[in-house]
């Protein structure tokens, strides 16, 4: 029976969703309009497109987790001339880190899987490059935390997928082996290159079917399909 690694942000939580309602909300509590700001929409998405980058450069390692959480904010904000509020950036940022992670919005039969799995009798294992106490709210609050062994995160254990060395620790945190183990995962680089080359099993969540031309053990566009897969061997 294999143990299933699945990561968190985008392939079972619906980050896009869950993200943009506590945008919303700070962008109304802090009064985003009475500065200058433009619309809900054109703040979430100068909002959208900083982080990406910020992450970008958190994984790569060029920007440490706390530059990250005020930085994604004050640079969402340049288009309006707020780059510089520095003051503005971290109040966006605390109400974000407050705010986000309780929400509850899932990808579509993401429960309905895990709990299968579950069900079956796979070994089931969080593995994600987010931060240590916001992911294990995520998990808690969403309904996911009683099907899954453990929520191995980039944050606690100090290196971030795809590096070889976040895959050969959670199999000796889970007591597993990488000819056991299968990564589930949206990130074409991060969990699938990164999974296949550690000697993982790897299954591409692909909902948008953007094309690639990796090697992929199996790659699905919906999450109930990864049932039919034959990952019980």
């Amino acid at each position: 029976m294999k143990d299933l690694f699945f990561d968190l942000d985008h392939t079972l939580w619906d980050f896009e969703k869950n993200s943009r309602e506590a945008l919303a909300e700070g962008y109304d509590q802090i009064n985003l309009n009475s500065r200058g700001v433009g619309s809900i929409e054109d703040y979430i998405e100068e909002y959208e497109r900083a982080n990406a980058w910020c992450w970008l450069e958190y994984r790569d390692g060029r920007m440490d987790k706390a530059e990250l959480r005020g930085r994604r904010f004050t640079l969402a904000l340049k288009k309006w001339g707020l780059e510089h509020d520095a003051e503005l950036g971290e109040s966006l940022g605390s109400h974000y880190v407050e705010t986000s992670p309780y929400k509850t919005h899932l990808v579509k039969d993401a429960l309905e899987v895990v709990k299968e799995f579950f069900e079956r009798g796979h070994k089931l294992v969080m593995l994600t490059n987010g931060f240590e106490e916001v992911q294990h709210i995520k998990v808690e609050r969403c309904g996911l935390s009683p099907f899954f062994k453990s929520v191995l995160t980039s944050d606690a254990l100090g290196v971030k997928k795809p590096n070889a060395g976040i895959f050969k620790l959670a199999l000796e945190l889970s007591n597993s082996s990488a000819e056991n183990a299968v990564m589930l995962g949206d990130s074409l680089e991060s969990d699938i290159i990164g999974a296949r080359e550690a000697g993982w099993g790897q299954v591409y969540y692909n909902p948008l079917k953007i094309e690639h031309n990796e090697e992929v053990l199996f790659e699905v566009s919906d999450l109930i399909s990864i049932l039919e897969l034959p990952l019980s061997k």
